[in-house]
């Protein structure tokens, strides 16, 4: 009596030769190869940059002198303190003394390096007005510098004039910080603890979030081309000869996934030696460019534990978006119609996407709230955040753990799902199978 093969006997033999295909592909080589060497110069090339940012932030201002219209009822306001600026040191102010459409035209024609302010006085509200040269050195960010640095130096003005002293400006506008106890009966104090995250830690899981959502769309893409060409081009039917239709899928998926895991880790890898890169370079500083603009906290999460924690979640999660992509693109019969049979794919995966962007926002304004913790243990959305919030450690070993689970039985129930009609998918030629027709096939089964 022979024994009957399960549905995804032969899997091993699909993997195996779909990686090897895939890593001895020459587009999968070259693509790498230049993930790679942006990886590699990334950080050098940001701290080189930089370096010319800040150094350009000390450059003079393109205008050379600025004419001062003041029609309010503030007398002796005197901008001449702003010479004491780095970049404002060329720079001369004076009062307007001519008629103004004299100076205006004269700016225009001959002295274009001049600015024309006018300081209006309205309904109890001030105005800066500044008028420049349609053509001339003097441009719009040079203008926006000049006027920021201005407006404020107007508003201490202002207030000397009304016999407010420096220190006393200061004192008024000095930052207040409030500080809220919570006691207990006995009316010890009660520790909160702040779950909020910061702007830059909001902008890290976000970049995360997208990088995540970028890598499993192409990953899925490329999952239901292959299954679509395979099949309006017959060689499936040859491929089932020896190996079950769900067997197939599963191969192809796990090889797929596998090469482009391999490429996230290499290049992660790429980018912290790019950073140690930078590191070395720089002069005075040991730091590296990921210590100044990502979050410090980042670094002390990154440990053994969570870095298995994030690429098992990724992993789970680019299995089922690229299992619901195979099935997907056994749909359709042909190329031209796969666009329409991955609309199930692309809605599912924007659900997780923006549940993951609302969780993020609601983290930087409120800190962790119930639907902050729906959408870590959301199956469709925690393989996209939580990666990021476990780095900066705005999620516990628990809610991993407990998202793992619940990833897993998701892509139990799929694979459950798939297996029940994937052999009559992958043979089907003809019009697009829909989603209602779907559970019919699961619900009547396969004949054999």
């Amino acid at each position: 009596m022979s024994m009957k093969k399960s549905n995804i006997s032969g899997w091993k033999d699909v993997f195996t030769f779909t990686l090897t295909q895939t890593l001895k592909n020459k587009a999968y080589r070259v693509s790498f190869l230049i993930m790679a060497l942006i990886a590699v110069v990334s950080m050098p090339l940001i701290q080189y940059l930089t370096k010319g940012e800040e150094a350009g932030s000390d450059k003079l201002s393109p205008v050379e002198k600025v004419y001062i219209q003041n029609e309010t009822s503030l007398q002796n306001l005197d901008f001449s303190s702003l010479k004491q600026d780095s970049t404002l040191k060329n720079v001369e102010f004076t009062n307007l003394t001519e008629d103004y459409d004299a100076v205006s035209k004269r700016i225009e024609e001959s002295e274009k390096a001049s600015v024309l302010v006018t300081i209006k006085e309205q309904s109890g509200a001030f105005m800066l007005e500044f008028s420049k040269a349609s053509k001339g050195p003097v441009k719009d960010a040079g203008i926006s510098a000049l006027a920021e640095k201005m407006t404020e130096s107007f508003h201490s003005l202002r207030l000397l004039t009304q016999g407010i002293t420096k220190e006393q400006n200061e004192l008024i506008s000095a930052k207040v910080d409030t500080k809220t106890i919570n006691l207990d009966a006995q009316g010890n104090p009660v520790e909160t603890k702040d779950d909020t995250i910061s702007f830059n830690e909001y902008w890290f899981i976000y970049g995360i979030l997208f990088f995540l959502m970028m890598v499993t769309l192409m990953a899925s893409t490329q999952v239901a081309s292959s299954v679509v060409m395979e099949k309006s081009s017959r060689i499936v039917e040859y491929l089932l000869i020896s190996v079950r239709p769900l067997a197939l899928m599963v191969g192809k998926i796990l090889a797929m996934l596998c090469a482009v895991l391999l490429q996230i880790i290499s290049l992660m890898v790429l980018v912290f030696i790019s950073n140690k890169v930078s590191a070395a370079m720089g002069s005075g500083s040991q730091a590296g460019i990921m210590n100044q603009y990502v979050p410090a906290n980042i670094f002390q999460n990154l440990n053994i534990v969570n870095i298995l924690l994030c690429l098992v979640l990724i992993a789970l999660g680019m299995i089922f978006y690229a299992v619901l992509a195979g099935m997907a693109g056994a749909t359709v019969s042909k190329i031209e119609e796969l666009n329409e049979g991955m609309t199930l794919l692309t809605l599912t995966t924007l659900v997780g996407v923006y549940i993951g962007f609302g969780a993020a926002n609601v983290l930087m304004g409120s800190g962790s709230n119930a639907f902050v913790t729906f959408a870590f243990l959301f199956p469709l959305s925690s393989p996209f955040l939580l990666p990021g919030a476990i780095l900066v450690g705005k999620a516990s070993l628990f809610i991993a753990a407990a998202a793992i689970i619940l990833q897993m039985l998701l892509n139990v129930l799929l694979f459950n799902f798939v297996a029940s009609i994937y052999e009559t998918l992958i043979l089907h030629n003809g019009n697009r199978i829909r989603l209602k027709d779907l559970f019919k096939l699961n619900k009547g089964g396969i004949k054999a």
